[in-house]
């Protein structure tokens, strides 16, 4: 008998056959020979009692959304068989046009079509200028900005869902995708928790991957928040090309010790004003040298002593900094 896997937890599944469901196990084959399920799998199953099965097949995939996991850098699948892909970004401090690119790239990777829910729309004033910039980067995918809080857009998502297609929500924790899905379904299905202040981080409110049926037709996944999205391919060799591309450029600046930000005769300053390179690029660049640089100090003395020296001078100016604001305010 044929069944769709609608949750997924650690030792067992939720699967539908059509009005049925079943809390299903799997074969101790699949521990040695098998692709375990996954939340929107086809499986077949063999029923047993009190409304348990179990799985002893999973059915060819059409699509899946695969990252490279955090823990082992092997491919691990995060959902399967669905047709679109919302890719849900908070305007607050959750608000990442590089962590954007990474869930487009996920997409394009794996095949299936990507919508962008800028959600919180009620949090800025004009959710124009951050519709604008998302869509510099999004390529053919459309842009939304909605309130899941306020209910503001939102009905433009039902446009995005065929009767018979699944649509799974990929985003950040605390970026509103429990809301859009309690929004969508009509009912609180999902609970719902606040962010920090200080940083717009949400407490993974959302613990497993979950299918819903919607009332207007379709299947929509919640999904936890992730922190690390790795990508399977592509996207660690587009970041060592432009950075290889910047470190030639660095190579015909005026100066040997051009910080490619105010100075004079800069090479790549001026790749940027054609177009050649773009802001985030630059400032992409500048991060992943920190980076390397840091990494590369653990291993050599001198690079330590100049990596803790460089951090002491930043903590002198900014303790310079925290005295002058007191003294200000005591005048």
């Amino acid at each position: 008998m044929k069944a769709r896997v609608a949750e997924e937890h650690k030792t067992n599944y939720v699967i539908w056959d059509k009005d049925k469901e079943f809390l299903a196990t799997v074969r101790g084959a699949f521990f040695t020979e098998q692709t375990f399920p996954k939340v929107g799998d086809y499986v077949e199953y063999t029923e047993l009692t009190d409304g348990k099965a179990v799985i002893e097949e999973v059915l060819p995939r059409t699509t899946a959304v695969v990252r490279k996991s955090a823990h082992t850098g092997e491919p691990q699948t995060i959902v399967a068989n669905v047709d679109t892909i919302f890719i849900v970004m908070g305007l607050d401090d959750d608000f990442n046009l590089n962590r954007l690119e990474r869930y487009l790239l996920l997409a394009e990777q794996s095949n299936v079509r990507s919508v962008v829910v800028l959600n919180k729309a009620d949090k800025v004033q004009d959710a124009g200028d951050y519709i604008k910039k998302v869509k510099d980067v999004a390529g053919s995918s459309l842009v939304f900005a909605v309130s899941a809080k306020t209910g503001d857009g939102m009905e433009k998502l039902f446009t995005q869902i065929q009767n018979d297609e699944t649509v799974v929500l990929l985003g950040s924790s605390g970026a509103g995708k429990s809301t859009i899905t309690n929004w969508l379904l009509q009912a609180d299905k999902q609970s719902v928790r606040g962010v920090r202040e200080d940083d717009s981080r949400g407490r993974h409110t959302t613990t497993s991957r979950q299918m819903f049926e919607l009332p207007s037709g379709g299947y929509l996944i919640d999904t936890p928040g992730m922190r690390e999205l790795g990508l399977i391919d592509g996207s660690d060799e587009d970041e060592n090309t432009v950075f290889e591309l910047i470190e030639e450029l660095s190579t015909q600046c005026q100066f040997r010790n051009c910080d490619h930000e105010k100075s004079k005769g800069c090479a790549v300053l001026k790749a940027i004003e054609s177009n050649e390179l773009t802001e985030r690029q630059l400032q992409n660049y500048h991060k992943l040298k920190r980076e390397r640089q840091f990494e590369e100090s653990k291993n050599d003395p001198e690079l330590a002593y100049q990596e803790r020296k460089r951090k002491r001078e930043l903590h002198k100016g900014y303790d310079k900094f925290i005295k002058q604001k007191k003294f200000q305010r005591d005048l």
